[in-house]
């Protein structure tokens, strides 16, 4: 499904913006995969922006944080914590998506909701939510979003990000097309 996997086991996912941590209830440190996706048909995207300037070497990467459902309880709350608080930007059907900018990066994380539909119709009871539910929560500031997993259909849960860095100009586009990377899942 994705490319290989960068690091096994990690505490702190880094990127130039901020650093993210899966913690549980009691702030203890949940460990994740980080997994490559990047794609570079994206570079081609960003040409298609109107204004592009043309960027460095690298300027964006893409990458997946992969929790493995076997280290979650069922029915604990779970959170994203991030170094710095970042704030809702936007969302589609079954994710939404968080981000941050300064003068020249952006950076944007998506957590996919594969409730989504089934929460508007709850009141049925033939209707059970699955998976894992992510909420949008942000309890602290740096606690951006919980999660609870609530059976272990599958094996893992993903969250994308992307950033892009070295841009000056245009960019609400730019900060668009950091939250359609992060849209993979």
């Amino acid at each position: 499904m994705y490319n290989k996997v960068l690091q096994k086991d990690a505490t702190v996912f880094k990127t130039p913006l901020v650093d993210i941590r899966i913690v549980d209830e009691s702030e203890r440190t949940i460990t994740f995969d980080i997994v490559d996706s990047f794609d570079p048909k994206h570079a081609e995207y960003l040409r298609e922006i109107e204004g592009y300037i043309m960027p460095a070497k690298n300027n964006y990467d893409e990458k997946i944080i992969r929790i493995a459902t076997k280290n979650l309880e069922i029915a604990k709350k779970y959170y994203v914590k991030t170094s710095v608080p970042i704030e809702r930007r936007d969302s589609d059907e079954h994710l939404f998506t968080y981000g941050l900018s300064t003068a020249d990066q952006t950076f944007a994380i998506s957590f996919p909701d594969p409730n989504d539909e089934k929460k508007w119709f709850l009141h049925d009871n033939r209707d059970k939510m699955t998976w894992y539910d992510f909420n949008e929560e942000a309890t602290s500031g740096t606690k951006a979003v919980c999660f609870t997993l609530i059976d272990r259909e599958k094996e893992y849960i993903y969250i994308a990000a992307a950033w892009i860095w070295d841009i000056f100009e245009h960019m609400q586009s730019y900060e668009s097309t950091a939250d359609i990377f992060t849209w993979i899942i």
